[in-house]
């Protein structure tokens, strides 16, 4: 029974890095937010439970935050390219392609949310999707 974490962020990784949206790169990173970037992906919190509902093998419940973030100088800027962004995640991770290495894919739901924030010096536009993951 292997631990399926770093093999779920491999998939989005390499599903999600440097992915083409309205003539932007967007880069993917693990956890930490890259400096210098207005927009990019974040992987970021995750958890794993065993569910032993099958007599076919444990299988795992698991779930991963991807979270698209961009950036505005002051009050400028919209949701427009976060929504962008969010619509690329949502077609290139459908359940019809993923694949989890080293693991069966059974199936997978998403949750979402958005998240704004404006200061005085940024608004900051955050399209939040919660993987729900079953593997084995």
């Amino acid at each position: 029974m292997t631990n399926p974490d770093k093999y779920i962020r491999k998939f989005f990784f390499d599903k999600l890095n440097n992915i083409v949206v309205n003539g932007k790169t967007i880069s993917v990173h693990d956890f930490i937010a890259p400096e210098n970037k207005n927009e990019y992906i974040l992987m970021t919190t995750q958890s794993r439970q065993e569910n032993n509902e099958s007599k076919c093998g444990v299988k795992w419940d698991c779930q991963i935050i991807i979270d698209v973030v961009t950036l505005y100088d002051g009050s400028a800027g919209s949701r427009l390219l976060a929504d962008d962004i969010m619509n690329r995640v949502i077609e290139l991770t459908t359940n019809n392609n993923i694949i989890i290495e080293n693991h069966t894919f059974i199936n997978c739901t998403r949750d979402f949310n958005d998240l704004s924030i404006r200061t005085t010096t940024q608004s900051i536009f955050r399209k939040l999707v919660t993987f729900n993951l079953k593997i084995k």
